[in-house]
Order: structure tokens, then C-alpha cells, then sequence
């Protein structure tokens, strides 16, 4: 996976021309009409330039080339029951992209709390939803649901690159993520590999993957589910 990375920051590099680069990978090359395609358009080759430019500086803090496809978002949004959601917590939100959906779909009441570790990308979230509670490092997941007064989370969402984290960072957030989710609640997590599926099994009671083709580069879903109720009391507000 690191000479992954190595080997795509090398040719990004060699690019004469990364806005192009930048419209191949998000698929807007040859229909780049803000006439046809307007402010949707104009706003994702925005999002795309930023993330790229961001993955450039720090390639296994960001994870990706470009933004989250509309496939792997729809998929990634279809795992969660949106009427049981009350409280979802997203984890390496990016630019956005799984925000925006989140946003649309949560219930009136629910409430959605954000974690994104780079500064320039928490500050564009913050921009568009200035009343979201917007976080940097996930590993302080835990404490800050204890300090917010909330019991246990409905659904995680992750974009977190765990494949390329130090594995004890990794380890630290998935226990974080299992101590505060609900009995029967979700983790809904996409990485670009099956590394991570026996990591999640030795974390969850059960543990379903799907794929999606359509994303840049394509991607697996993973749905993981809590069964068993340890460490409710640690989630609950003393």
C-alpha cells in the first residue's frame, strides 16, 4: 500500500497540467460546460483541485486522489436505516461529499458530528455548515461524545485511510468507534483493499462487504455491525 502511494505521488508530480489530471479523475473531462452542468460543476471541480492538492502535501492523511464518487456515496449512504438514525458521527469527512448527504437525509432531530483531521479541508466544512460540530483528530471520539452528553451513536461513517494509518492509531479509533456505538448500531467504513476485513472481524460481530467500480480508485464497503453490549457505560454521561 506505501509504494502505492509513492509511486502515485511520482507521477503526479511529473503532470504538466494537474487541473487536468484533476477533471480525468472525477470524470468531467469533455463535459466541462458550467452552462449544462452549473454550480454542481463548478463546485466539484472546486472540492477536486482542494483534495488533490491536499493529497499531494499528505498522501496517507488524505487517502485519495479525488473526492468520493456519487456511486460510492449512494452506497455508502444505503447501509444506514435514516429513520432509527438519531446520532451519526463522520469520520475523515474530506471536503464534504458524505456531509452533504448525511445532511440531507438525518432527521429533523438527529444530529451529526463531524471529525476531520486537516485544517484547510475542516475549514471548507465549516464554511458550508457553520452550525455542524466539526472535529480534528478521531481518535478523540470517546471524549468527545462523553462531554457532548451522548450515550451511544446510531452509525459511524468512516473515509478514514485505515490501511495507511500507524496500525496504533488504527486500533485506537476502531475502539473508540465500538465503545460508542449503540448495540446493533454501524460502522459504515470504505477502504480501496481487503486489508482491513479480518481487522474489522476481530472488531465486530458481524461483518458485510460489497464493492463499488464507479469511484477513483474503486472501492470496497464495509458494514459492520455491534452486537454485544460491552462498554455501554463508558458512553454514557457521568
Amino acid at each position: 500500500m506505501n509504494d502505492y502511494y509513492g509511486k502515485l505521488i511520482k507521477k503526479i508530480k511529473k503532470l504538466k497540467d494537474r487541473r487536468l489530471f484533476v477533471l480525468r479523475q472525477t470524470g468531467l473531462t469533455g463535459r466541462i460546460s458550467v452552462r449544462s452542468h452549473g454550480k454542481a460543476l463548478v463546485l466539484r471541480v472546486r472540492e477536486g483541485a482542494v483534495f488533490f492538492n491536499r493529497f499531494v502535501k499528505k498522501p496517507r492523511q488524505v487517502g485519495s486522489v479525488v473526492p468520493s464518487s456519487p456511486f460510492l456515496t449512494k452506497a455508502m449512504m444505503s447501509k444506514i436505516k435514516w429513520d432509527d438514525a438519531r446520532y451519526v458521527a463522520e469520520l475523515g469527512a474530506g471536503t464534504g461529499v458524505f456531509t452533504r448527504a448525511i445532511v440531507r437525509r438525518l432527521k429533523p432531530d438527529g444530529e451529526v458530528f463531524v471529525f476531520e483531521i486537516d485544517s484547510t479541508l475542516r475549514t471548507m466544512i465549516k464554511s458550508e455548515y457553520p452550525h455542524l460540530a466539526v472535529y480534528g483528530d478521531a481518535t478523540e471520539l470517546h471524549r468527545i461524545m462523553d462531554n457532548q452528553g451522548i450515550s451511544q451513536l446510531d452509525y459511524v461513517v468512516s473515509s478514514l485511510p485505515f490501511a495507511v494509518l500507524p496500525p496504533q492509531v488504527t486500533a485506537s479509533i476502531l475502539e473508540a468507534v465500538y465503545k460508542c456505538l449503540k448495540p446493533g448500531g454501524k460502522l459504515i467504513a470504505y477502504q480501496y483493499s481487503k486489508h482491513m476485513k479480518k481487522y474489522f472481524e476481530k472488531r465486530f460481530e458481524s461483518v458485510r462487504m460489497s464493492f463499488v467500480l464507479y469511484n477513483v480508485p474503486p472501492a470496497f464497503v464495509y458494514e459492520c455491525t455491534k452486537t454485544k453490549k460491552e462498554y455501554k457505560k463508558e458512553c454514557v454521561r457521568h
